[in-house]
């Protein structure tokens, strides 16, 4: 089991559906890996079992990082907030079933939203802003050429 502190920083974040956000060693014999299910993910390298879970996020799971060499991690997502574990059992809990359903419910997630793309809102502004100045100069060009066409008409006239 492991001991969690929060540290709040409201700083916002933007994520897509990947699964997997971010993945490292934790020392020799482990791979941890954040997930937008909001749970961290710890495999062992060498048998490639799941042998941890921990809920880090109530969205999810974006950073991983742990202590070059204490027994510390920290992990952050989209709640505002850097969450600190660090052990305080000698043998961990770990509930198979629940980690298993988890990945079930994470395949069908990631098959049902395969051709669903998340972008910022700060990309969507900037898009709409250009097809906006596209707009504005193209129904300028339209009546800058109709003024032209009025012109010539009245100068072809006289």
């Amino acid at each position: 089991m492991l001991h969690v502190c929060v540290w709040h920083d409201p700083i916002p974040r933007y994520f897509c559906r990947t699964m997997i956000k971010e993945a490292t060693f934790w020392g020799r014999d482990y791979v941890l890996s954040g997930s937008d299910c909001g749970h961290v993910f710890i495999w062992d390298r060498y048998t490639a079992q799941l042998v941890m879970l921990l809920e880090a996020d109530h969205h999810v799971v974006n950073c991983i990082q742990p202590h070059p060499f204490l027994p510390l991690l920290a992990t952050s997502g989209i709640d505002y907030d850097v969450k600190l574990w660090a052990p305080n059992k000698a043998e961990p809990s770990f509930d198979y079933e629940k980690a298993d359903e988890l990945m079930k419910r994470n395949a069908v997630m990631l098959e049902e939203t395969k051709d669903t793309i998340t972008v910022p809102a700060s990309f969507m502004i900037r898009m709409l802003a250009c097809l906006n100045q596209i707009r504005r100069g193209r129904n300028t060009g339209l009546r800058q050429r109709g003024r032209r066409r009025d012109g010539n008409r009245e100068g072809g006239s006289e």
